[in-house]
């Protein structure tokens, strides 16, 4: 750890809770867990942010951590049953920088996802859609960097614009259920925003002028381990439903319907405690993504990004069906 790092670690709140680990060490062995401690008050922001931070990534700044998911993509069309599609895996590159003070973190992120088939399992480059009978070509998703900042009191971030009210500043405690030994928490967040995709010229790809965005996750952690003050990270499993329009790749434009994202999802020690297959195809596909960013960049959505490097796709031409 660099030196202004190491300053800024120890300076306010957060870092005279870090400073103290023997003592901390010393209550646990001694009273029960719970969400009070002994080393962790998870009913104050302050408490939070370090879980948080722990959970998600380290708080050693050099290290990367990962997370992994795998699961489905389900379709729902008005007047008939729901049916998956494909599967989907990926992988998520993070690095927690303590921000100036002591008073939280900057979240540092890379994810990718790959569509998969349901049969074999095997990633998938080429696509029969079942509802155009077309095949199409799959753009398989790689955002370089997503970008929090993670605060004892904070404002709404928004993904593809600003958040409305985003002046109002909320205090950061997470909605904890514990079950047992376990500790679980969920997050929610929905988006309804202007669609980058314009419609217009985008015909096919586009699902419309506005575009609304949904994802729920879970996350499951034994409480001992957030209240272990020997542990910069915490392991954690749980689930990640993403709800969305149909891809623009899928080429279904303003076709009635969604697609949702049904994963769970867990975290890793190191890239070798990744499952294989994600590990591989990142290693492959994307060797860059294994390295988590070290300073912020301009954020890009996927639709950003398919706009970028894609040119719209002509007409269909009915009359070849």
């Amino acid at each position: 750890m660099n030196d202004w790092n190491r300053r800024n670690l120890l300076q306010g709140g957060l870092g005279l809770v870090l400073a103290a680990p023997a003592l901390a060490a010393a209550a646990l062995d001694q009273q029960a867990v719970s969400l009070r401690g002994p080393y962790l008050d998870l009913t104050t922001p302050e408490g939070n942010v370090l879980a948080y931070a722990r959970i998600q990534g380290s708080l050693d700044p050099a290290v990367t951590r990962y997370g992994w998911y795998a699961g489905r993509v389900a379709a729902t069309r008005p007047g008939e049953a729901s049916r998956d599609l494909m599967g989907i895996i990926g992988l998520g590159a993070v690095r927690m920088l303590p921000l100036a003070g002591g008073a939280g973190f900057q979240m540092l992120r890379k994810e990718l996802g790959f569509f998969t088939d349901l049969a074999s399992g095997a990633v998938i480059d080429e696509w029969d859609n079942p509802y155009t009978g077309e095949r199409v070509e799959v753009v398989h998703l790689a955002n370089p960097a997503i970008n929090a900042r993670i605060e004892p009191y904070r404002t709404q971030q928004g993904l593809y614009e600003e958040v409305a009210g985003s002046d109002r500043r909320q205090p950061f405690v997470l909605p904890w259920q514990v079950v047992g030994e376990r500790a679980m928490f969920e997050q929610h967040a929905h988006v309804w925003a202007r669609n980058p995709l314009d419609p217009a010229i985008w015909q096919r790809e586009s699902s419309g002028a506005e575009i609304a965005i949904s994802d729920s996750t879970t996350f499951n952690v034994a409480l001992a381990d957030v209240q272990n003050p020997s542990l910069k990270k915490v392991e954690s499993f749980g689930n990640w439903t993403h709800q969305r329009p149909w891809q623009p790749w899928m080429l279904m434009g303003q076709e009635p319907g969604f697609i949702q994202y049904n994963c769970f999802t867990g975290s890793a020690a190191g890239l070798d405690h990744v499952p294989e297959q994600i590990a591989t195809l990142a290693r492959e596909r994307f060797p860059d993504f294994l390295q988590a960013p070290t300073e912020i960049k301009p954020p890009e959505s996927s639709l950003a990004r398919y706009m970028r490097t894609r040119k719209p796709a002509p007409p269909r031409q009915r009359g070849a069906e």
